[in-house]
Order: C-alpha cells, then structure tokens, then sequence
C-alpha cells in the first residue's frame, strides 16, 4: 500500500462522521480492524485511541485475537479503546472464518448434548471448591448531548462516547454455592455507579439452563474456539418463566415527604434470550450471553451480560471458571419533564458497559463441600426433562 494511502486513510480514521452534532461509527469488521491497527503502527498512543473511538466492530472479537491486537497497542489509552470496541461487541456473532463448515448434528445428538450440558451445570455447582477470586471492574459511560437546568442556569453538555470512569477490585467468596463480594476488600479509584453484575459463577449457570428448559432452546452454530470446535445453542426464555432482575442505579420517581427526590432502585424481571457456547464433547460451559428484552425507549430499554469461562488450576486440580464478563445497560436518565415520575425521564439515553476480569483464584479454607444428589438444596435442573427449582437469590444486573 503505497505511503499517501495510507495517511488518508488515517487522517479518515480520525476525522469521524458527525450528523446532528453526534458521532456516526464507522462500521468495520474485524478484519478491518486489524488492518488499520497495523497501518497506525508506530503512531501516538492518544492518536490511535481516538482512531479507534470512531469504529464499531460488526462482528465479534474473539479473546485470542484481542490478546493479539492489544499487545501490539501502544499505551494504555488505544487499549482501553479497543476494550470498549471489544466489549461493544460482544453480543454479535463471530466472523464467518470462524464458523467451521460442520454438518448440522441430528435431532439425537442435539439432545445428548442438551443432556451433557445440564449433567455439567449440576456437577459445576455442586462440586466447585469453596474459592476466593478478585473480580477487578472498569467502568465506562458515554454522556449525551443535552441542556440540564443546573443551579446556575442552563448547561449545554457536548457529546462524549464511552470512556472509562472508574475501575474497582474486591474478593469474591463463593462458599457453599453462594456468591459474596467483601466488601471489605474493596480497592476503587473514581466510584463506579449504574451498572453492577454479579452471580459469575454457579448463580448464572443455573439460572440460564434451569430457565431456558422451560422456555426454548434450539442448535444455532458451530464456532472455532481457541482449544477446538465449540457447539452453540440459542435460547429464548419468556418473561413469566424467568429469574432474570435486570437492576439500575440509581432514579429518582417522585418525592418524599421532606421535599427530597425519592431515589431507588430499578429491578424489574423479564424475559431474555441469548446463546449457550460449550464443549460437544463434555458440555462445558465455555461462554454464555443474556440480552434482556425491553420496550424500546424505556427507562431502561437495553441490559445484556456476556460470560467467558477458562480452566483455572485451584488446589491442584483444574476447573472451568469465570474469567471475564462485559456488561452493557442503556439507560434514559437524561433531564426530567416535568414532575418526578418514572415516565418523565425523556432525551437521549445513556450507555453504561463494564468490564470484569476474574483473577487471583484460590481455595477457600481447606475442604469443599459436595452436596449428594436429592440434598433438597439444589439450584439446578437434575435432567433435561425435570422439575426446575429457582435458586433463593437469583443473580442480578
């Protein structure tokens, strides 16, 4: 590619489109990406930061090759962006290189597989040692175009995309099929706030088979993952039939009898769908994703949460873990119309998206406890044919 190509391409790259004073990405896929990451090479680190804030992937980026890419950036600021494009895209499928051309299984081997995943959702729950892990959080937020009556008079607030806010690190127990967060243990800068997820571990497995065996599950696609050929299943779970909270915080919704905004919390239960990646072989976990489904232009009108799961080797013994979640919530928080009230919140909406890497993986104590089967205490579906029992505290987003 000859040198004046190059730098119009760059210079497009960082001139983004604009129409109505807001910012059109400019869609790419990730092939794309990573030619004009290696055509920025050797460019400022702020600079090719900027380059990235103006993309948007179309398909997903897989673990191996943000690894890649990401080694190849040259400072902290290109590497947050191109997290930020990587999490943006998690939801979405891969690239067609990436989708091996494998016959479809037959209807048998569909269900032996359902029936592998739902034997490994039961032995990952009840036999998963008691663990400690730090689960180390970064936050992101765009802000809205918009005027907001402020103390002073109105304020006029330009346009920023997702940028990073805050970032936290705090001990995860998960002891006897609970998950808990200390609290005490928690190390923050800048205070992350809207957006928090939790249930990583055994809370989310079951919740999403449990479900999904009452609502629909059907073959969606073969994938390339980064130790072999993957199996992925799609499932819709309906509103009346699922355990997923989709929680925000914080919005006001009327007031109190001193005058004072009344803050709460959003929590709501709906329906979600997403997609199951796992081992054909084994029915390991490897990846899961729920999307909620909300009314277009509600208080909160997306939530969606994307696990990936790896081998971790805790006390000797290798198992298939939490290794990071992106998270993403579309939120119209913007100023209010008129009285307080859940359907005055009007404008633009605001994009929270975190992103949580699971490290620091340990026993917990000395022994683990392993539930016999007909306990009375489990959480997950016994076959793909039997009774669902909800968990006591369903995990939450």
């Amino acid at each position: 590619m000859r040198k004046f190509v190059v730098l119009a391409l760059l210079a497009a790259l960082a001139s983004p489109m604009w129409a109505n004073d807001e910012p059109i990405a400019e869609k790419v896929t990730v092939k794309q990406l990573e030619e004009r990451l290696a055509a920025a090479h050797g460019r400022a680190d702020a600079e090719v930061a900027q380059q990235l804030s103006g993309l948007e992937l179309s398909e997903r980026l897989s673990a191996v090759r943000f690894a890649r890419l990401n080694a190849g950036l040259p400072g902290e600021k290109a590497q947050l962006a191109l997290l930020i494009l990587a999490d943006s895209a998690a939801f979405l499928d891969p690239p067609a290189a990436e989708i091996p051309a494998s016959p479809l299984p037959d209807p048998a081997a569909t269900r032996q597989m359902m029936t592998a995943i739902v034997n490994y959702v039961n032995t990952t729950v009840r036999q998963l040692p008691n663990l400690m892990a730090m689960r180390n959080t970064t936050g992101f937020e765009d802000r809205p175009k918009e005027d907001v009556q402020e103390s002073t008079g109105m304020i006029s607030y330009s346009y920023l995309p997702l940028h990073a806010v805050g970032k936290s690190s705090v001990r995860v127990t998960y002891r006897d099929r609970q998950e808990v967060a200390d609290e005490k243990t928690l190390k923050h800068g800048p205070k992350i706030g809207g957006l928090a997820t939790s249930g990583e571990f055994g809370p989310i497995l079951s919740m999403v088979v449990g479900d999904a065996l009452k609502g629909k599950i059907t073959w969606n696609r073969w994938e390339q993952g980064a130790d072999g050929k993957e199996a992925v299943f799609h499932y819709t779970v309906p509103g009346d039939k699922s355990h997923y909270n989709v929680q925000f915080c914080c919005v006001s919704d009327g007031f109190n009898s001193d005058g004072s905004p009344n803050v709460r919390v959003f929590s709501e239960r709906v329906g979600y769908h997403g997609d199951l990646a796992f081992d054909p072989a084994t029915g390991s976990i490897l990846r899961i994703t729920m999307e909620a489904e909300l009314p277009a232009g509600d208080l909160v009108s997306k939530a969606g949460i994307a696990v990936e799961y790896s081998p971790v080797e805790i006390g000797g013994r290798t198992y298939i873990c939490p290794a990071k979640s992106a998270s993403v919530l579309l939120a119209n928080i913007a100023q209010h119309v008129g009285a307080y009230s859940r359907s005055n919140y009007q404008g633009a909406a605001k994009t929270f998206l975190n992103d949580v890497v699971f490290d620091q993986y340990r026993r917990f104590g000395t022994e683990s406890r392993i539930l016999p089967v007909g306990s009375g205490q489990t959480s997950a579906p016994a076959s793909a044919d039997a009774p669902y029992s909800a968990p006591s505290r369903a995990p939450t987003h």
